[in-house]
């Protein structure tokens, strides 16, 4: 499949007349996690891709939990030759822009750049400059937490639903290991409360609010994990609303994955022509 040169899509302007700016999301931050951030329930994704660059992880990183035995490695891009990098792109107002500038700790941790990228719209890759937000110092191997690799892969599957894995590789391009999800009944609680949070209607803003609710299940399960959440689901001393705890008995029978409404389009991993 070729590409053509960007049309005028709908989704380059809001409501409002605000230019919204195409936005590459490689890492955790999925259309739905951005809703969240950004406040905006009506941002849809579209399949991207961008060429010659590739998914890299390294640390530290301090805002992402870390469960048990897990790193705090967050994604970055890397040139690197005969490779792309696939991700979700969203279209965002400057306002917006800045309001993720925060999550994303520009300009220390990250800063924006600009890529020459390809996204789908209306099942034609179509070129686009794309703004990215790239690490600004990762030289050191570190893994990410099962929390952000569960943020991770939903983003990349929520536009390439046959991608089943990540691979982990550091800043040089080297390979360190890939990363299969286990089902959510086998996640740690941090990652399986960012499982939960994703899939409400007004996502929680993540991944601060996994802090929060982790101490608000301080009480219902003191031992902090997925299966103590499990049984005090079965017990009814759970503090979730309504759409919590269907989410969550969704995702003890391994239910949810094909629950992302914030895509406007899909591809196929194996597309790449």
């Amino acid at each position: 499949m070729g590409t053509a040169k960007m049309e005028e899509m709908p989704a380059l302007t809001s409501s409002s007349g605000d230019i919204r700016h195409p936005t590459f999301g490689f890492g955790s931050n999925s259309v739905r996690q951005l809703r969240g951030r950004v406040g905006d329930d009506t941002l849809q994704g579209f399949p991207a891709r961008i060429l010659g660059q590739a998914l890299a992880f390294g640390g530290p990183n301090w805002s992402w939990p870390v469960d048990s035995g897990s790193g705090n490695g967050t994604a970055t891009l890397i040139p690197l030759s005969g490779h792309l990098v696939l991700g979700t792109m969203a279209f965002l107002t400057d306002a917006q822009l800045d309001s993720l500038d925060v999550f994303e700790g520009v300009p220390k941790v990250y800063d924006r750049r600009t890529f020459k990228a390809q996204v789908m719209y209306q099942g034609v890759w179509r070129e686009t400059m794309a703004v990215a937000y790239v690490k600004q110092s990762a030289l050191e191997w570190i893994p990410p937490s099962e929390a952000y690799c569960c943020a991770v892969l939903r983003n990349l599957r929520s536009s390439y639903p046959d991608l089943r894995k990540l691979v982990w590789r550091d800043v040089t391009g080297k390979v360190q290991g890939e990363w299969h999800h286990p089902g959510h009944a086998q996640l740690g609680l941090d990652a399986f409360l960012f499982e939960v949070g994703v899939r409400k209607k007004t996502p929680w803003t993540l991944p601060r609010a996994i802090k929060t609710q982790r101490e608000k299940l301080r009480d219902a399960c003191p031992c902090g994990t997925t299966a103590a959440l499990a049984r005090a689901l079965e017990s009814n001393t759970v503090p979730f609303d309504e759409e919590e705890l269907d989410i969550v008995r969704r995702l003890l029978t391994d239910g949810g994955d094909s629950d992302d409404d914030a895509v406007a389009e899909q591809a196929c991993e194996s597309d790449q022509s």
